[in-house]
Order: structure tokens, then sequence, then C-alpha cells
């Protein structure tokens, strides 16, 4: 028996030595997170807030993840790492709109922003992009987009103003329905261009004709090479005669692609107008070790 106790003995002063190697690692990281912020700051308009490069890193350890410790329990803690490591390189807060369920969206973006990020909830959706406009907050989390909502929030991001919020990131970015009581989802907006991870969904809102159908048009972006799902449909009530359709295309799509001038070239008779909103890396869900 005591021969045992010697060996847990050990075993702890391993795990404690473990535990003191892993702080001193974090502590480095953080001290080389500071000197990319310093140097972004000299480089003038370097981007701080990546949601991409996030995206990329939870990514790749839940994909090098082995034995028994469970992958979703690493996503946690470097989506955890991430945000605290945001603050560091400059003021990071985030604000979420919350018109009913307040519990279910505020969880949703404290899992993905990390509990040491500056939170607050607001009943009314403008009130969120309008902070994020004006650079009051970094990031505005806002519910999906509903196709039968007739004041929908997104409506709002129709302008190519150069301080207009763009999606960034969807969430959750790592589900489990073990630790959800709502089987909510949301759309996060910054002021942040979507970059490339390499499995990317892009959103764009397209101002039609009314009496296009939505299988015209979605026919007129699959032959155009993009691969297009109109989740939902907005119709101004001062403005009969269009609609304006938001596009989800399974792919990565910048504002000036090719196939999104094919596709207006070839539709221009029936569209009056083009809006890139953004995009995100496609969430990985549910984990689970290999």
């Amino acid at each position: 028996m005591a021969r045992v106790r010697t060996s847990i003995a050990n075993l702890r002063r391993e795990i404690d030595g473990i535990d003191d190697a892993i702080h001193d690692l974090l502590m480095k990281r953080a001290e080389i997170v500071e000197e990319i912020g310093q140097a972004k700051s000299r480089g003038g308009n370097a981007p701080f807030f990546r949601p991409a490069r996030e995206a990329e890193i939870v990514r790749r350890l839940v994909k090098r993840t082995k034995g028994r410790l469970p992958a979703y329990a690493v996503a946690r803690v470097w989506r955890e790492m991430v945000s605290a490591y945001s603050a560091i390189q400059g003021p990071f807060n985030v604000v979420v709109h919350a018109p009913e369920k307040s519990v279910g969206y505020w969880d949703l973006a404290r899992d993905h922003y990390g509990a040491c990020t500056k939170m607050s909830l607001h009943r009314q959706a403008n009130r969120v992009i309008s902070q994020v406009f004006d650079e009051s907050t970094t990031v505005g989390v806002l519910e999906l987009p509903q196709d039968d909502d007739t004041n929908p929030w997104w409506r709002h991001l129709l302008s190519d103003g150069e301080h207009m919020p763009r999606v960034v990131a969807k969430l959750p970015f790592i589900d489990d329905s073990r630790g959800r009581f709502e089987n909510l989802g949301a759309l996060a907006i910054a002021q942040a261009a979507q970059e490339k991870t390499g499995d990317d969904v892009s959103l764009i809102a397209v101002e039609v004709d009314a009496n296009l159908s939505r299988a015209k048009l979605t026919d007129g972006l699959v032959a155009s090479g993009l691969p297009a799902n109109i989740i939902a449909v907005w119709q101004d009530p001062a403005s009969r005669a269009s609609r304006v359709c938001l596009v989800e295309i399974a792919d990565f799509v910048a504002p000036k692609n090719s196939r999104l001038e094919r596709f207006k070239k070839g539709m221009e008779a029936e569209i009056s107008r083009l809006v890139p909103l953004g995009g995100y890396a496609v969430p990985l869900g549910q984990v689970d070790n290999k």
C-alpha cells in the first residue's frame, strides 16, 4: 500500500511539473502575442482580430488530438485562450442581440468568446450593429436570419461603406449538445474582412426584380460557379418592385471575385444590386477523437 501511495505521489509531482510547463508556455505565448500586437501597431492598420486564423488554429489542434483527452475539451480551451490573447493586442468586447431568449444567445457568445471577454446585451439589433459600426464594440452577435422575418437585421448591412460591419463567424463553432438546452444559432459581425480557411461559407445580398423566382436566381448563381442557397428574402414595403435575397455560397468568395462579376453580367437585367456581406469558416460542429 505504501508503494502505491508513493507511486501516486510521484505521478502527482509529475503532473505538477507538466502544469508548470504548460503555464510557462502560456505566459510565453502571451509575450509573443503582445509583440505581434506592437508590430501591427507600428505597421498601421493591420487587424488584430482575425476570425479565420482563430478557426484554423482550433481545427488544426482538434485534428491532431489523440488518446483519451476529449477533442471538445481541447477546442474549448483554445477558444478561451484565443479570445484572452486577442484582448492583449487591443480593446476586445462583444455585444449580444437577444430579443427573447437572452440566456441562450448570451451562452453562445460566452462559449465562443470566452469568460474574460467583456460582454453586454441589447434587445434591439440596430443597437448592436451601430455599436460595431462606430467601433465602440468589436463583435456583435445576432440570431440566425429567418426567412419569415419582416424586419431582418441583415438589411442594415446593405451598404458598401468603409466601416460597414460584415459577418465573420457562425456560432456555435464547436457544438456540444450535452451543454446546451436551446437549439440556437447565431452570426457574429465585426469590422473585419473575410479570409480564406479552406472550408468556408460566403454571404451575399442580391436585390432582384420582385417577379424573379428563387429557382431562377439560384440557377444563375450555380451557372456562374457559385454553389448557392437562398436563406432569407426581404421586401421593403416602400418598394414593391424589388426584393432582397440573402444568399449563402458554399465557398470563399472575395468581393471582387470573377464569378460574382460573371453572375452580375449574366443577370444584369434582373439584378439592381449585389452586396457581399462577409462569411465564415464552416463550424466544426460536434468533435470527437479519431
